[in-house]
């Protein structure tokens, strides 16, 4: 009688998911999916849009992968990290796995090794027990590889712009 189907990362475009839920009044099923479509498959309420991490959230996200105390002094670091990788979930994660991972780089160094090698810290591969490997690199090109020609020409532009001064509407 009751069962669970989970759709991860459903975002392929050509793949019509309805044609893989079974029509019936029992079960259960979880999308995940970067594509706002696919929560017209939900019945309302029971969707939930998931955006960036509000910053106490990221902040102790952060110092929970970084295997730190949340002393005072360090939530004053980490703000400037969470704000760095915008209250990002995989970002602030990754930036306290790196740190725990790396014992040359603690909380105050992350910042000046970010600007530096920022490929290199974006591209870390955390070692958890779960099988997901995906890193802010990976995550981020997934979707920037899906856009077009002339909205990648645009992303790229306005990343010369300081994100405060770009408008809502562009």
């Amino acid at each position: 009688q009751d069962w669970l189907c989970i759709f991860d990362n459903a975002d392929d475009r050509e793949v019509i998911l309805k044609n893989y839920i079974p029509i019936c009044n029992h079960g259960n099923i979880i999308i995940t999916s970067r594509l706002t479509e696919s929560m017209q498959l939900a019945s309302p309420p029971c969707y939930i849009d998931f955006g960036d991490l509000g910053r106490n959230s990221a902040i102790e996200l952060l110092l929970k992968h970084a295997h730190q105390e949340s002393s005072e002094k360090n939530r004053n670091i980490v703000h400037a990290i969470v704000d760095a990788v915008s209250c990002q979930a995989l970002a602030v994660s990754t930036a306290g796995a790196y740190i725990q991972a790396t014992p040359t780089c603690g909380l105050g160094d992350y910042l000046i090794n970010f600007e530096k090698q920022k490929t290199k810290v974006l591209s870390y591969k955390k070692r958890s027990r779960d099988n997901y490997d995906w890193t802010v690199l990976n995550a981020f090109m997934l979707s920037f590889e899906r856009l077009s020609q002339s909205t990648k020409l645009l992303l790229q532009i306005c990343s010369f712009l300081h994100p405060a001064t770009i408008p809502l509407d562009i």
